[in-house]
């Protein structure tokens, strides 16, 4: 699917749902266009809006996902959505969302504790809790096609061995 057509697509179909659907409220970002995905078509984009093609026990539930050629990560708070697939090397995707605007994720210079995402190296991509190789494919990890939960992080977040002073570990 074309960008364009992608854009056109997500456009219209939260119009058709009413522009409803509960967001996250932490926001979320396209790589592919590197622009915002506004609060009100989030549960569009990332197919979370219930319906009753498949109920359970006269509740909407959220149907299958259709959208296969995109995959979703959180990092910092906020979901970004980037094109993958599972025979993708991890390195790809780490460049995709490099590419796309992941660095909005870093903190200001005067309030981090890292030296934040410089290049797509300093990421580090998590699935089923398991660190991804560069060098070895998504499918390696047994992700599956159109996955939507996934972790990106700075790398040097995992190598301080505890977390920032921020977090909300503290509390």
């Amino acid at each position: 699917m074309s960008k364009a057509n992608d854009k056109a697509l997500v456009e219209a179909a939260a119009a058709e749902a009413g522009g409803g659907g509960v967001s996250m409220g932490k926001g979320a970002w396209d790589c592919d266009t590197n622009t915002e995905i506004p609060p009100e078509k989030e549960a569009y984009v990332f197919e979370e809006i219930a319906t009753m093609d498949f109920p359970y026990e006269g509740i909407p539930t959220i149907p299958p996902r259709k959208d296969m050629d995109h995959f979703a990560f959180f990092c910092g708070g906020c979901r970004y959505r980037v094109t993958g697939h599972p025979d993708w090397p991890v390195s790809k995707v780490k460049e995709a969302l490099f590419k796309g605007g992941i660095t909005r994720a870093n903190k200001p210079d005067g309030i981090r504790n890292t030296p934040g995402i410089q290049n797509w190296q300093d990421l580090e991509l998590i699935y089923a809790g398991q660190k991804m190789a560069d060098d070895k494919l998504m499918a390696d990890y047994h992700v599956p096609p159109g996955c939507k939960v996934m972790i990106a992080i700075e790398r040097a977040k995992l190598e301080l061995k505890k977390p920032e002073c921020d977090s909300a570990y503290w509390n």
